[in-house]
C-alpha cells in the first residue's frame, strides 16, 4: 500500500497589506522573508518549467492593479516582482495572481484593496510540495489558496466534513472558500512524487491571538 506523505510548511511568507483583515502566521519562526534581494528582472527557468503559467506570454489581464503592485515592489521579499505576474484565477471579488521571485515563486489572494502573500522555493514547487496559505477574508469567511506544478488538476480539501471537498486547479494554481468556524484539516494532492498531504492553519484562531 502506498504512503501518503506529510509535509510541514517549507517556507512560508505571507505579509499584510489590508490591516482589516488577518494573516496566517509563519509556523516555523527562524524562515523568514528573504528581504533585502534585488528585484528579479526575469522569470526563472526551473519556475518556467514546473509552471505552465509563466511559461505563457504575459497579457493585459496579468497585470495587477498599480496601487497593489507598488506596495509589492515596496517590500518584494525574495524580490518578486509584479511586472512579471500571472493571473491564475480571476474572481469578481478575490484573485490568484503567481508572481516570480529569485529561486522562489509567490502567490498572491487579492482581498480588498490588498492581498495576502505565500512564497514557496522553485524547488519546492517542482517537488509538488508547497503546502496551502489561509486568510481570513472580509467576510469572516475562510480562504484556503495555494500553488502546484503541472499535472496537478485538482486538489482536495480537508475539513470537519465528512467528505473531502474536490477544488480544481487553474493556471497552476487553486482557491476554495470555507464558512467562518469551519475545523480545517489538510490539503492532499497527487504530486509528481505521489500523494502528499499538508496541514491547514485557522487564521482566525491566529488572528484572535489563540
Amino acid at each position: 500500500m502506498r504512503t501518503r506523505a506529510r509535509y510541514l510548511p517549507f517556507v512560508i511568507v505571507v505579509c499584510l497589506l489590508v490591516a482589516s483583515v488577518g494573516a496566517i502566521a509563519d509556523p516555523d519562526e527562524s524562515n523568514l522573508p528573504g528581504a533585502g534581494m534585488p528585484q528579479a528582472t526575469e522569470i526563472d527557468p526551473e519556475a518556467r518549467e514546473a509552471m505552465a503559467v509563466l511559461d505563457r506570454p504575459r497579457e493585459a489581464a496579468d497585470a495587477m492593479s498599480p496601487d497593489l503592485a507598488e506596495r509589492i515592489d515596496a517590500r518584494a521579499d525574495f524580490g518578486m516582482n509584479p511586472g512579471l505576474s500571472r493571473l491564475s484565477i480571476g474572481n469578481a471579488t478575490n484573485s490568484v495572481y503567481v508572481i516570480p521571485a529569485n529561486g522562489h515563486v509567490c502567490a498572491a489572494l487579492t482581498v480588498g484593496e490588498g492581498a495576502n502573500l505565500s512564497c514557496r522555493s522553485n524547488e519546492t514547487i517542482a517537488g509538488g510540495k508547497a503546502a496551502a496559505a489561509t486568510v481570513v477574508l472580509e467576510t469572516r469567511d475562510i480562504a484556503i489558496y495555494g500553488i502546484v506544478p503541472d499535472g496537478v488538476e485538482s486538489v482536495s480539501v480537508h475539513s470537519g466534513a465528512s467528505e473531502p471537498s474536490v477544488v480544481p486547479t487553474e493556471g497552476n494554481a487553486y482557491y476554495t472558500v470555507v464558512p467562518a468556524g469551519t475545523p480545517l484539516k489538510g490539503v492532499s494532492y497527487a504530486g509528481p512524487s505521489g500523494p502528499v498531504e499538508f496541514p491547514l492553519y485557522d487564521p482566525s484562531r491566529i488572528e484572535r491571538g489563540s
